[in-house]
C-alpha cells in the first residue's frame, strides 16, 4: 500500500520543530495512550502535487506528524505520520477488485426519550425519538460488539482496504454519529473509550457550540478533543437543513467545501469524507449513481474521497460499488439487540 501510495511521488521530506505532548492517544484506539511523547511535524514534497487525487491532497500532509515516545530503553515511534492509517488518502491510478463486509452503524442521539413538551410539532418529536438510542441500549450494543471481538475502524482504514487491498481486521465495524449532538459526548464516548472502540463523528460546522430548540451541540473544544483522543471527525455540511442531492455547485460549495475547511481548522486533521444531508433518493445504495455523478465530481474537486448515505432500506444485504455511496445501518429507538446482532451474523 505504501509503495503504491508514495513510490515515485515523493521528492523530499523535512522535519519541523519538536514539541512535547503530555499525553498522546493512538488513532483508532481511544484506550491506548502514551505519556512523554514528542511530536515532530513532517512536510512531504511531491513531484507533481497537482496531479494527485483528490484535489488538494498534497496540502493535507502538512497536518501529519511523527509521534515519538521516550522510553527507558530508548525512543519508540508510536505515530507514523504520513504513513499512518489516519494519514490523508491518495487515490490510486487503478483500484483493485476488493470485497469487504463492514457494517457502518449510524447513530444520532444517545439519550433518554425526549419529553413531549420540548418539541412543538408532533413530527419533530417523533423524528427525535426515532433518532434516539437509549444509553442502556447503546452500552448493550457495544458490549455485544466486544463479545464477538469486533474491531472498530475509521473510514480512512476502510478506504485503504478498498483502494489498496490492505487487509482489514476480522469483524470490522464502523461506528458513526451524525449532527454533532452533545448527548453522545456524555453517554456514548465514555462507553467507547471503555471498550476501546473508535468512532467517526459528523458534526455540522454551523451548529458547533450552539443550542437549537431542545438540542445542544458539541463545542469546538469537544470536537478537537475527539480528534486527538482516538476518534475521527468528518463533515456533515453546515446545518443539515438542505439535501445535497440535486443541489447546485454554488450550494455545494457553501454547504460542504467551506464547512470542510472550517472543520480542518478546528481539528488540525484532514477531512475527506462527507455524511450527505437528505435521504438517498433511491431505495437501495446500489441504485442510482449516474444522476449523482456530477455531484460526486464536484465533491472530489473539493478534496473529498467518499460519502456515507442514509438509505431507506436498512438491510444487512446492502452493498456498494464505490466510496461515494457507502450505505449505513440506522440505529434508533426501535433497534433491538437481537436485530443488532443479526447484522453481524448474517
Amino acid at each position: 500500500m505504501l509503495r503504491a501510495k508514495f513510490s515515485g511521488q515523493v521528492t523530499a521530506m523535512s522535519l519541523g520543530s519538536v514539541s512535547p505532548e503530555s499525553l498522546w492517544t493512538e488513532p483508532e484506539h481511544p484506550s491506548v495512550q502514551f505519556a512523554n511523547v514528542w511530536s515532530v511535524p513532517v512536510q512531504v514534497a511531491f513531484a507533481s502535487p497537482q496531479r494527485l487525487r483528490p484535489d488538494g491532497v498534497a496540502r493535507l500532509f502538512s497536518m501529519t506528524a511523527l509521534q515519538i515516545a521516550v522510553r527507558p530503553t530508548g525512543p519508540e515511534v508510536v505515530g507514523e505520520g504520513p504513513t499512518s492509517m489516519d494519514a490523508p488518502i491518495i487515490l490510486p491510478q487503478t483500484v483493485p477488485d476488493e470485497h469487504v463486509d463492514v457494517p457502518i452503524l449510524m447513530y444520532h442521539l444517545v439519550d433518554q426519550v425526549p419529553p413531549r413538551s420540548i418539541e412543538p410539532s408532533t413530527y419533530g418529536w417523533e423524528l427525535e425519538i426515532g433518532l434516539t438510542t437509549l444509553p442502556v441500549e447503546f452500552a448493550a450494543q457495544m458490549t455485544y460488539l466486544a463479545s464477538i471481538h469486533a474491531t472498530s475502524i475509521s473510514l480512512q482504514h476502510l478506504a485503504d482496504g478498498l483502494l489498496y487491498g490492505l487487509p482489514l481486521p476480522p469483524n470490522s465495524v464502523i461506528i458513526t454519529f451524525d449532527d454533532g449532538r452533545l448527548s453522545p459526548w456524555y453517554n456514548a464516548v465514555p462507553v467507547l473509550r471503555r471498550e476501546g472502540f473508535t468512532a467517526v463523528f459528523f458534526p455540522c460546522s454551523g451548529l458547533i457550540g450552539k443550542k437549537v430548540g431542545p438540542q445542544t451541540y458539541l463545542s469546538a473544544s469537544d470536537i478537537q478533543d475527539l480528534a486527538t483522543t482516538g476518534f475521527s471527525v468528518e463533515d456533515h455540511t453546515f446545518n443539515d437543513a438542505q439535501a445535497l442531492f440535486g443541489a447546485s455547485t454554488s450550494t455545494l460549495n457553501r454547504l460542504t467545501n467551506q464547512t470542510k475547511t472550517s472543520l480542518e481548522e478546528v481539528t488540525g486533521a484532514p477531512v475527506q469524507f462527507l455524511a450527505y444531508t437528505g435521504i438517498w433518493p433511491w431505495p437501495l445504495a446500489t441504485e442510482g449513481g449516474a444522476q449523482e455523478a456530477p455531484m460526486f465530481a464536484t465533491l472530489a474537486s473539493y478534496g473529498y474521497v467518499g460519502g456515507v448515505l442514509d438509505v431507506r432500506v436498512a438491510s444487512e444485504l446492502e452493498t456498494t460499488s464505490g466510496l461515494w455511496q457507502l450505505p449505513r445501518l440506522r440505529i434508533g429507538i426501535g433497534t433491538t439487540i437481537e436485530g443488532f446482532a443479526r447484522w453481524f451474523t448474517a
